[in-house]
């Protein structure tokens, strides 16, 4: 019931966007990407939220190289206790105060003045709240980890970077020695993964060169 709702105010607050004359151009400054960059790791978020940050960054114009990622992962702890990394679900989080309480834990690493969809800033969207569920939430002196909850590799395999997920893997999958299957493109991907002739295995590291129109 919650997300019909939801999608109901979205809708209204489209409509209201207009009027105001409140454009994307307005919000989605080099300072607000930081911001959304630190609450995605935080989160541990999914590596396509990079994907999208890196589209929506282009889209306005706004230099977002790759290593940027890497840097805010490097200082930022993850705070959110959710799978695949940690114990609990994202109704858990909304439950514990939602995005509001997360970022309020992490305010001293956000540009707070930074404009939003509301019309407000930052700071003043997240004033006053707080978390419920330190469990969910956790402080930052106990994070599930001190960083990485995403990071960016180079190497001979990715010259111009890849993206993982270390907090989402079990210790011993952190450190692994096999065979590289590499595919071209997502049909090439479909047409061999599943062929026998591949001979493809638990063990192999699978690596898709080119994911889209820019690359993997």
């Amino acid at each position: 019931s919650a997300h019909a709702r939801m999608a109901a105010a979205c809708g209204r607050r489209a409509v209201d966007l207009a009027w105001e004359d409140l454009r994307p151009s307005r919000i989605l400054s080099a300072a607000a990407f930081d911001n959304a960059i630190v609450a995605d790791m935080a989160l541990a978020g999914s590596t396509n939220a990079i994907v999208h940050l890196l589209a929506l960054a282009a889209r306005a114009g706004v230099s977002l190289p790759l290593n940027r990622f890497d840097e805010i992962s490097r200082t930022t702890p993850v705070v959110a206790n959710l799978r695949p990394a940690g114990e609990f679900l994202m109704e858990d989080l909304h439950d514990a105060g939602g995005v509001p309480a997360l970022l309020s834990q992490l305010r001293e690493r956000l540009t707070l003045d930074c404009l939003t969809v509301t019309g407000k800033s930052l700071g003043e969207n997240i004033a006053g709240a707080e978390v419920i569920d330190a469990r969910v939430i956790l402080p930052l002196d106990q994070p599930l980890s001190r960083a990485g909850g995403t990071c960016v590799l180079w190497g001979s395999l990715a010259p111009d970077g890849c993206v993982i997920k270390p907090t989402a893997a079990e210790p011993r999958l952190l450190k692994h020695t096999g065979r590289a299957v590499v595919f071209e493109s997502y049909p090439d991907m479909k047409a061999r993964i599943d062929d026998p002739a591949e001979g493809i295995t638990a063990d192999d590291i699978l690596v898709l060169r080119n994911a889209g129109p820019q690359g993997a």
